[in-house]
């Protein structure tokens, strides 16, 4: 592979521009296209101009000597330096190797114009030398769903003071949230509740995937036995690792038997649910897992709070979002000093900005991506 490699870039002053591919689209979009250089010979691109005609998303691992890319939500596995592509459970070999030319990745034109129109048939097609293909869908983060926990019937965490509840926090704060994010970011913010009332946890997912959302940002506050308890932790969907986040995933998730119904109502969660949640998150588990520990970073940082880390747990809110998607915890209402800070406009606009703002750089470099 080394020697093939050194080969290339001996022969790579062989090198003119070619004419430009076309690609139309089945819409009244304007026609992109495609930058051709040649290089020995064969027509090549460079791997990027697939995210300008095709809005894919690329991920290069020149280490591991791979290209990820995806393109209408299907992923193709492009080997360096090699004639050989992954697609599902399938090798495809074209005629040409992938090259890294001027710190380029550079793909054969048959890339295009061949095995996209072989794998994909459904979105790409190649006829009398244009392409014709669907508009690109738009995967960059349009529409936000806050959710603040509990509300109505169920208080959440009671405070230390017996006088404050955790509905009310996480209404406040996701109210903040809501209009910070409307007034710096071009996006649409959407509310599972916004005022005291009841909403299922299953209902607040629902909501979400019915609105078609790109995040879903859940809110609450924490509360424990021992009131010297204290610090924040956000959460992502899966399996509670450890007794701590097994006994915040008791306690958020004990809304169901308590307000939806008793014992059939955790029945139905734990039989459907668990199987929804696995296909729904795993797609999503990096990217929540990136957003949850950038948020904790902001969160701690801003307030000087405990950190209590990123977790693990399988919360029931967080089951079937079909998005990226994490559960904060901004504190514990049963300790005294938090109560105060957590019923206190000026640290909620704390709490609220820190959010905010990693809500802002996800979006920067999820869009970048696309």
């Amino acid at each position: 592979m080394k020697k093939f490699g050194i080969v290339i870039s001996l022969l790579f002053c062989i090198v003119t521009l070619s004419a430009s591919l076309r690609v139309e689209y089945n819409s009244q979009r304007t026609s992109e296209a495609i930058v051709t250089t040649t290089i020995l010979g064969v027509d090549y691109f460079n791997v990027y101009e697939l995210n300008k005609a095709f809005s894919a998303i690329i991920h290069v691992d020149v280490l591991d000597g791979r290209v990820n890319i995806n393109l209408y939500n299907q992923q193709l596995i492009v080997l360096l330096e090699s004639s050989y592509v992954k697609y599902h459970d399938k090798v495809y070999n074209i005629s040409h190797p992938a090259l890294q030319y001027k710190s380029k990745i550079m793909l054969p034109l048959e890339f295009i114009t061949t095995l996209l129109p072989a794998v994909l048939p459904e979105h790409i097609r190649y006829h009398g030398g244009t392409v014709v293909a669907d508009f690109p869908v738009d995967n960059s983060i349009r529409r936000i769903v806050i959710d603040p926990g509990h509300g109505g019937k169920d208080p959440g965490a009671i405070g230390y003071s017996k006088r404050h509840f955790e509905k009310d926090v996480a209404l406040q704060v996701a109210k903040k949230v809501k209009a910070l994010l409307e007034k710096e970011l071009d996006v649409e913010v959407l509310l599972t509740r916004s005022k005291d009332k009841f909403v299922s946890l299953q209902s607040r997912t629902e909501f979400a995937n019915k609105k078609d959302a790109d995040l879903f940002i859940s809110i609450h506050c924490n509360a424990h036995r021992n009131s010297k308890v204290r610090g924040i932790e956000v959460f992502y969907l899966s399996t509670a690792k450890t007794d701590e986040a097994r006994a915040v995933e008791a306690l958020e998730n004990s809304v169901v038997y308590e307000y939806e119904g008793g014992s059939a109502a955790v029945q139905k969660y734990d039989d459907v649910a668990l199987i929804l949640a696995d296909m729904a998150q795993n797609e999503h588990l990096e990217e929540s897992y990136q957003m949850a520990t950038k948020i904790q970073s902001h969160l701690v940082q801003a307030t000087s709070a405990r950190n209590r880390g990123v977790k693990q747990a399988n919360f029931y809110v967080l089951r079937g979002a079909y998005m990226p998607a994490v559960l904060i915890e901004l504190g514990f209402m049963t300790n005294p000093d938090e109560e105060k800070k957590l019923i206190s406009s000026a640290h909620q606009n704390k709490l609220a900005r820190s959010i905010v703002s990693e809500i802002e750089n996800f979006k920067a470099k999820f869009d970048q991506m696309q």
